[in-house]
């Protein structure tokens, strides 16, 4: 879900943890909009999502083109 352009180590670790706070904050609000449509937000849900963003789509894409 996050991109940098860092070329040193230290930029890539900051922006990185800045992406999963912001990303975490995001992820956080939708959850509690879709609660508060109705939506019973289940832990699998998250964990499904969680996983995709952060590494799981990319291995999932990855194995398919070989």
């Amino acid at each position: 879900p996050q991109h940098s352009d860092a070329r040193v180590l230290d930029q890539l670790v900051y922006k990185w943890e800045h992406a999963r706070k912001v990303i975490t904050h995001v992820l956080i609000e939708k959850y509690e909009g879709l609660a508060t449509t109705g939506w019973n937000v289940k832990d699998q849900e998250i964990k499904r999502d969680v996983e995709a963003l952060f590494g799981g789509a990319y291995r999932q894409f990855a194995a398919a083109s070989f």
